[in-house]
């Protein structure tokens, strides 16, 4: 049973637009995330306007239990490449044709946002009539206002163009970004949920979720979030306190969720998480970097009731600094030698695949895996995760490929060599379809139709799976995330040459495009 505080009931004999917000992955992912709750308090602070929820596998609201076919708009918020499968999959069930072309007035208008869209929305352009890129907060309002004014917006699709951050396809789109977070949207009155069943238990626990920055501009090479969101942006001390007062006043929760690219980067984190300390707030954080996490930092977060840091070394130090993560061995075992100290469970990220990476570079990675797994008292207080690389639009790595036969043969030798320990490994298959969905044009949107409806084997996968040329034109050329095609083939090149640059925001701007330097 789920039970749920803070959900918007209006009359819907009352409202002129009911919108379906749909999150095509599970209920504990979308409990969790931030941008769903973001979009929901949006468009419910509109007198004329109802939003309800829909979370896959279910086709019915959450709210009023309203069909999908029922609504006037359905919002896709898409985290992950693989839940286009699960858009198809809800539109199927929903008695709704996933392809636009043929789908009637009478049929929901269907609006997709999230960074798989932003970074590369063309492999689903054949089912969705509005693509938001970017952030939502500023452009979701007028979206609306003018999908009201029209007599029929699927027949009159252009006359959203001039609204920024609309992606129609076949035309060009400039990402859209909230400039000061301070006027970004910060819900206050978040949903939360009560239930015994382990399918309705949020990813991160019942917690209010605050936003402290967006965008990173640390420059790891192989990080789309990294360079589309540039530049990193922060919600002023003052504000936060205030969003924190108000909103886990208003939600019943004590404890608070610090979301961003990442929570140590943040400039004035020890006086966040001091204060939400001294007020008696528990904290968590999804992930910390190596390089800012500090004592004082950790000291907080230990106090505050924290149970597990996340951090990602990524690999060996040779290829850490050509993915310019330039992180010395002795700075991560200093930090995982801090949080075992104060008995924290400590999670390790690490890639595999990494384009040039050798047999001698896995080496090193076991070695320092296996070294880093000695500090623990015991093998339940350091876990490990090894994943494989996919390349990304709009970073330096969008032009290599995903080569299948290498990742199986990466995973076998490291799962040998480090078969005792707490380990997980992700599938190189999985990794091969989500590089196709990430990298592809509207070739394969008749391929993702019949995959949500058939299994299809791994050789038809492997068929779309191929390096680009530097002088290529890549399959979102019509997407301007802000980043300039100079910048990233300099980055490319100093990839390849192995060469790390500083940190922009301590040492000199790079001219990338994304802050009008």
């Amino acid at each position: 049973m789920l039970k749920e505080h803070n959900v918007v009931l209006k009359n819907p004999t009352k409202v002129e637009l009911r919108v379906a917000s749909c999150y095509p992955n599970l209920y504990s992912a979308a409990s969790s995330s931030l941008g769903f709750q973001i979009i929901y308090e949006i468009i419910n602070s509109r007198e004329n306007t109802w939003c309800e929820r829909v979370v896959y596998p279910y086709t019915n609201s959450l709210e009023s239990n309203t069909p999908l076919k029922s609504f006037d708009i359905i919002s896709f918020s898409i985290q992950y490449e693989q839940d286009y499968f699960n858009i198809i999959k809800m539109l199927d069930k929903s008695g709704i044709n996933p392809l636009k072309k043929n789908r009637t007035c009478d049929d929901p208008f269907i609006i997709a946002g999230g960074p798989c869209v932003t970074s590369n929305p063309r492999p689903i352009e054949k089912f969705i009539d509005l693509f938001v890129i970017g952030e939502a907060d500023n452009i979701l309002n007028i979206i609306l206002d003018r999908f009201i004014e029209l007599n029929n917006p699927h027949e009159e699709l252009e006359s959203f163009l001039d609204i920024p951050g609309v992606y129609i396809p076949n035309h060009l789109a400039k990402r859209v970004i909230v400039e000061n977070l301070d006027d970004a949207c910060h819900p206050l009155y978040q949903i939360v949920s009560e239930s015994d069943n382990p399918e309705f238990k949020p990813a991160f626990g019942s917690t209010f979720l605050l936003g402290i920055s967006r965008g990173c501009s640390r420059g790891c090479r192989f990080c789309m979030a990294g360079y589309m969101y540039r530049p990193r942006r922060e919600v002023s001390l003052k504000k936060l306190f205030n969003i924190v007062s108000e909103g886990c006043e208003l939600s019943s929760l004590n404890r608070v969720s610090l979301i961003s690219a990442s929570a140590s980067d943040y400039s004035n984190i020890d006086e966040l998480c001091y204060w939400l300390l001294n007020n008696n707030y528990s904290i968590t954080v999804p992930s910390l970097r190596i390089e800012s996490i500090s004592e004082d930092t950790i000291d907080a977060l230990v106090r505050s009731g924290l149970k597990t840091i996340t951090l990602a070394p990524e690999s060996n130090f040779c290829l850490r600094n050509a993915l310019n993560k330039d992180i010395l061995d002795s700075q991560i075992f200093d930090v995982v030698e801090n949080a075992l100290s104060r008995n924290l469970n400590v999670k390790l990220y690490f890639l595999t695949g990494i384009p040039g990476e050798t047999r001698n570079d896995q080496i090193d990675m076991v070695n320092l895996i296996k070294n880093l797994n000695k500090l623990g008292l015991n093998e339940k207080k350091i876990s490990f995760s090894v994943n494989p690389l996919i390349p990304k639009p709009h970073t330096p790595l969008q032009w290599e490929k995903y080569d299948l036969k290498s990742m199986k043969s990466n995973i076998r030798f490291l799962r040998k060599e480090l078969k005792n320990l707490n380990i997980k490994f992700n599938s190189p298959r999985m990794g091969l379809i989500q590089y196709v969905l990430s990298n592809s044009g509207t070739e394969i949107s008749d391929f993702i139709l019949k995959s949500a409806r058939e299994k299809i084997p791994l050789t038809e996968w492997k068929s779309f799976s191929y390096a680009k040329s530097l002088d290529d034109e890549l399959p979102w050329h019509n997407i301007d995330v802000g980043i300039k095609e100079k910048f990233l083939k300099k980055e490319y090149s100093r990839f390849k040459s192995n060469t790390p640059i500083s940190w922009c925001e301590e040492n000199v701007c790079y001219n990338c495009g994304s802050c009008n330097s």
